[in-house]
């Protein structure tokens, strides 16, 4: 049975609640995309996903204050057909927690933030969802919403913020420090903030100049970022010189071939530009670089090898 008619058919009665409970579908990830609207999307797998969306205004009030503590009507996605149902039944939190109870599904939830949201009040949203494994937070957010929602939403696992909302630049770094597993941040950031990053796993978006990317690998060596697994940025290449001044005075030795094959097949890599440093405790590392000349960009792959 399709998963949207399970979730119609629980709603019919406490019983077929129960009976659609018992099959035991444990959704892998619930989703929360924040804009003018809730939407709702609760995986299962890698195949097979069910989309919930809720509205509880028109357009021509959707740029006003939201209710979130209202029955609102759902729509769902059936065989291609959208679905709305004729009778508000539940508010958001109330829909929220009959899918969770339904599809036995307890973990922290993901939530985006995106173009609009700024008509939910951030407090509230934090009493329906609660404690978080995943944050992004749009370009379009406000300056002073996103703050608001770094105040009461802290990310277990992964931040991807699209820009620094603070105009102190110690108040992001308070987010670099954080041990989180990923941070993707597409705004500015200094060596200094590459330095002050204690997660595992960063994508910085902004290009930065092929000698800070120097001077962060050699205090890497040197013992820094002691917890980095993986680092994705890219480099200004304006000059086609770039690898060489990322490398510049650093011992650096090629990659055995049958490594090499081993990087690639793990991390799912297409260029073959890989050079091997260590770090003075003798960890190991590797540099992948590939040259996109159209954007006039090196992209710049780190990767610590454990």
């Amino acid at each position: 049975m399709d998963l949207n008619q399970l979730l119609i058919t629980s709603l019919v009665s406490l019983k077929s609640k129960r009976l659609v409970t018992s099959l035991e579908l444990r959704a892998r990830n619930i989703e929360i995309n924040i804009s003018r609207a809730i939407s709702l999307n609760v995986y299962f797998g890698r195949a097979h996903f069910l989309y919930i969306s809720y509205n509880n205004s028109n357009d021509q009030n959707a740029a006003l204050p939201a209710d979130i503590t209202l029955p609102v009507a759902a729509s769902f996605q059936y065989k291609g057909t959208k679905i709305q149902s004729s009778t508000p039944l539940f508010s958001i939190s109330n829909w929220l927690n009959h899918i969770r109870s339904v599809f036995c599904h307890t973990k922290p939830l993901d939530v985006r933030f995106h173009q609009d949201c700024e008509r939910f009040e951030v407090q509230s949203l934090k009493n329906m969802i609660g404690n978080v494994d995943v944050l992004y937070v749009a370009e379009e957010v406000t300056d002073a919403y996103t703050k608001e929602v770094l105040k009461h939403f802290n990310a277990r696992i992964e931040l991807s913020l699209y820009r620094n909302p603070f105009d102190e630049t110690c108040e992001i770094q308070k987010f670099f420090i954080q041990n989180y597993k990923r941070i993707a941040f597409w705004g500015v950031y200094s060596l200094d903030d590459m330095l002050l990053f204690n997660g595992k796993k960063v994508r910085f978006i902004n290009p930065i100049s092929p000698k800070q990317f120097n001077q962060f690998i050699k205090h890497w060596i040197r013992g820094s970022n002691p917890r980095l697994q993986t680092m994705f940025l890219m480099t200004h290449n304006s000059n086609f010189l770039s690898r060489e001044v990322l490398l510049k005075g650093i011992h650096c030795v090629d990659v055995a071939k049958e490594v090499k094959l081993k990087i690639h097949q793990k991390h799912r890599l297409v260029s073959d530009s890989l050079v091997q440093i260590r770090r003075k405790d003798g960890t190991p590392a590797v540099i992948v670089t590939d040259n996109l000349v159209l954007l006039n960009v090196l992209y710049v792959r780190f990767i610590v090898l454990h």
